[in-house]
């Protein structure tokens, strides 16, 4: 009878383990679905990048450039964490768009997908991106995961 159990119970912890993973992971849709239901949609110029490695993100402080959609208005400050992995952290599995410390730097536009309040937001399923500039129409779609 034991060994039995014994067996039993190390299949289930295998199925468990291999489940781990895959039930961390979001269905693509979610991630559009983010984008479109988000408060914020917006553009903004980073002024400075805070190092948190105890909290496994990076301080993005800025100024909106442009707003799509939402509260903040051109010239606003906002402030908000974004993950970020650092050298002697493991990589997690899930949902999460990770960045490294060097990816975010003074003078780069971000845009991105926000939920929260104007002056301290937070990034809407991990839908925030260094883009090339400011633009007068979005980068990110609200269709496709592309970022132009």
């Amino acid at each position: 009878m034991r060994p039995a159990r014994s067996i039993a119970f190390l299949l289930g912890a295998l199925l468990l383990a291999a489940a781990g993973p895959a039930s961390t992971a979001l269905p693509p849709q979610a991630y559009l679905e983010a984008r479109r239901t988000s408060a914020l949609h917006l553009q903004l110029r980073i002024q400075k990048v805070k190092l948190r490695p105890a909290n496994q993100a990076c301080r993005v402080e800025g100024r909106v450039l442009r707003s799509f959609r939402g509260d903040a208005r051109p010239g606003d400050r906002i402030a908000f964490d974004a993950p970020c992995r650092f050298p002697d952290t493991a990589p997690m599995p899930g949902p999460v768009l990770w960045f490294q410390p060097g990816d975010l730097r003074k003078g780069q536009v971000l845009e991105g997908f926000l939920e929260g309040p104007p002056g301290n937001p937070t990034i809407a399923r991990s839908q925030l991106f260094v883009v090339p500039g400011e633009s007068a129409d979005p980068r990110c779609g609200l269709d496709d995961y592309a970022c132009r």
